[in-house]
């Protein structure tokens, strides 16, 4: 039981202790029912619940920091442990070792969301899902005047599921073909943490993830594939309100000028232009169809200058485009393929990345305008 309490600890303290204004919230909601264990955290945002098998001899609930207890269960060796509340303590003991901390009353402690029947699900592979999230949702944008633009867009439709993310500066889109078609179709904007805590959480696990979606929130919900613990997370959040902007409009759909490049290749000039880019992070690339060449040129009043080429596919009109070098970066290695093509429209227009393989992850970027 030391293994999965310890465990179950750490994913429900990721959202725990977060909230200094309302103290009960730095705590866990520790819960015994029939042959399990259930361990609750919250933000009044998002909430985690974690759930185990173990030897239950009675039923109730229990509020106690955590901060104490999972190092300590990083030094006991024994795996039979035991747990119970007793006089506003909680009581640990597991060989040589007896520990108590003081207990809340879990009265006060905030009533987490739970499923309902009635809400419609989707069912998605884990891990598959876990690394489309991964590839946008650093993109987000964190603006308080377009609060809808501070989360990951979920657009569901029959087919397939397409992740979107946007800070108006760069755009990210992956999109998620389902094993059989999806009866729920829909769309909702989640919050960038909760979707950092999803990837965080879930994933490095095999098998099935259900997502639960209603008016307000959303429910990720995860039943471990193994037999011993037969663990069981849920995650709740809030939803973003409002009308995410008509992000496929920006998307180019043609081009003045492409280049197909190799990735790492590529990254190494960009890396090597970074170092003379300065406080504006500018990179311009030059584009030479006629020599089949890229330059790289950044300087600074700093640093200096720095210029490179690279040979690559190109086709189109020469030009030279600035770009931020951490946004292009950004882009290309979430990128899978090893080869990719990059869509230029001018030093004003949306440029476009996407991976040679066609592997459903398109990123926009906007040039910097001179």
């Amino acid at each position: 039981m030391r293994k999965q309490f310890k465990e179950g600890l750490e994913i429900v303290e990721r959202v725990a202790g977060k909230t200094p204004s309302l103290p009960i919230l730095q705590n866990i909601l520790f819960s015994l029912k029939k042959n399990k264990v259930c361990l609750s955290g919250t933000d009044l945002q998002m909430g985690i619940t974690c759930e185990f098998l173990a030897k239950t001899e009675q039923e109730g609930d229990v509020v106690f920091a955590p901060r104490f207890i999972t190092p300590l269960l990083g030094v006991i060796t024994e795996e039979k442990i035991s747990i119970q509340g007793e006089n506003n303590q909680l009581i640990l003991e597991a060989g040589n070792f007896h520990t108590t901390v003081q207990t809340v009353n879990s009265e006060e402690f905030p009533i987490i969301p739970s499923l309902k029947e009635e809400d419609p699900f989707i069912e998605i592979q884990t891990d598959i899902f876990c690394k489309g999230l991964v590839q946008v949702v650093s993109m987000a944008g964190q603006s308080q005047a377009r609060p809808e633009i501070g989360g990951v867009f979920f657009v569901f439709e029959k087919e397939l599921l397409r992740l979107v993310a946007t800070d108006s500066f760069r755009l990210a889109e992956k999109k998620l073909v389902f094993e059989k078609k999806n009866s729920f179709e829909g769309a909702f904007i989640l919050p960038q943490k909760t979707a950092r805590e999803v990837v965080g959480i879930l994933g490095e696990r095999q098998g099935k993830t259900k997502i639960y979606v209603s008016s307000s929130q959303v429910i990720f919900d995860y039943n471990s594939q193994e037999e011993a613990s037969q663990a069981h997370i849920q995650i709740v959040s809030r939803l973003i309100e409002g009308e995410y902007p008509d992000y496929q409009s920006v998307i180019p759909r043609d081009h003045k000028t492409k280049i197909i490049f190799q990735k790492e290749e590529f990254l190494s000039h960009i890396k090597a232009a970074s170092l003379f880019s300065g406080k504006t992070g500018e990179v311009v690339l030059s584009v030479d169809p006629v020599k089949k060449r890229v330059s790289f040129a950044a300087k600074s009043s700093d640093a200096g200058e720095n210029k490179s080429f690279l040979d690559a596919e190109t086709a189109g009109d020469a030009m030279s485009v600035a770009f931020n070098w951490r946004f292009l970066m950004d882009g290309i290695l979430q990128m899978k393929s090893s080869r990719i093509e990059f869509l230029l429209n001018g030093e004003d227009g949306p440029a476009l990345l996407r991976a040679g393989d066609q592997e459903g992850y398109v990123y926009v970027i906007m040039p910097i305008k001179g």
